[in-house]
C-alpha cells in the first residue's frame, strides 16, 4: 500500500488533460511509426552518393513522398507523447527524464529540419534529374544530391537513431520505478539498446534498426494505453 501511494504522489494530477492528449498521441504515434517503417522497407535498401540516390527515387517518387510524410505527421504526435511522458515521471526522477524528453524532443527538431527535408530535396532534384536535358543541368542536380546525400549520412545513424533511441534508453530506466509495468519498462530499455547498437555505420546492423523501431512502436502504443488511462478518474 505503501508503495502505491508513493507512485501516485508521483503523479501529477493537474495534468489530466496531458496525459490524455499524449495518451491519444502516444497510440496514433505507434501506428504512425509502423505503417512508415513498413513503407520504409518497401522503398528498398538506401543507396550512398548523390547521383545514386537521384536514380533510386526515379521510380518511386509518390512511395518516397507518401514515406517521409508520414514520418512527419508521425513526429508531431511524438512531440506530445514526450511532453506528458515529463509529467507522468518527473516526479520519479526529474533529472534523468529531463534528459530522456530532451534527447526525444531533439529527434524531432532534428528529424523535421535535417533529415527529412534532406530526402525531399533528394526527391524533387531526382525529378529534376530525369527530365534535365544537358549534362550541365544534371551536373547541377547531382552536386546538390551530394550534398543532401551527405547530410544524411550523418542525420541518419545520429539524428535519427542513436539521438531518439538514447532519449529512450533513459525514459525506460525511469519507468522501473514510475507508474508503468516493469514489461513495458523493460520492453524499452531492449528497444533503446538495440536502437544505440543500430546507429553504428557497419551494414551488417542495419537489419537491427528495424527491429528496434517497431520495438519502439509496440512500446509507444503500450505507452498511449497507460498515459490515456491515467487521464481518467
Amino acid at each position: 500500500m505503501v508503495m502505491v501511494a508513493t507512485v501516485a504522489a508521483a503523479v501529477d494530477p493537474e495534468w489530466k488533460g496531458l496525459y490524455r492528449a499524449g495518451g491519444i498521441s502516444g497510440l496514433v504515434y505507434g501506428i504512425l511509426l509502423i505503417i512508415g517503417t513498413l513503407l520504409f522497407i518497401a522503398l528498398g535498401p538506401l543507396p550512398t552518393g548523390g547521383e545514386a540516390f537521384l536514380k533510386y527515387f526515379a521510380g518511386r517518387t509518390a512511395l518516397g513522398w507518401t514515406t517521409f510524410s508520414v514520418f512527419v505527421l508521425a513526429n508531431f504526435f511524438l512531440a506530445a507523447v514526450v511532453l506528458s511522458l515529463y509529467f507522468a515521471l518527473k516526479g520519479v526522477n526529474r533529472i534523468a527524464v529531463l534528459f530522456g524528453t530532451g534527447f526525444q524532443g531533439l529527434f524531432v527538431v532534428l528529424d523535421l529540419g535535417v533529415t527529412l527535408p534532406s530526402f525531399w530535396s533528394l526527391i524533387t532534384l531526382s525529378g529534376n534529374y530525369a527530365a534535365a536535358t544537358s549534362d550541365a543541368q544534371r551536373a547541377v542536380y547531382v552536386a546538390g544530391a551530394e550534398y543532401a546525400s551527405g547530410v544524411l549520412s550523418l542525420s541518419l545513424p545520429v539524428y535519427t537513431t542513436i539521438v531518439p533511441f538514447f532519449g529512450s534508453l533513459i525514459i525506460a530506466l525511469v519507468m522501473m520505478k514510475g507508474i508503468f509495468s516493469k514489461g513495458v519498462a523493460y520492453l524499452g530499455v531492449v528497444a533503446g539498446i538495440v536502437g544505440i547498437v543500430a546507429g553504428i555505420p557497419i551494414p551488417a546492423l542495419s537489419i537491427l534498426l528495424v527491429i528496434a523501431t517497431f520495438l519502439g512502436a509496440i512500446w509507444f502504443l503500450f505507452i498511449g494505453y497507460r498515459l490515456y488511462k491515467l487521464s481518467r478518474p
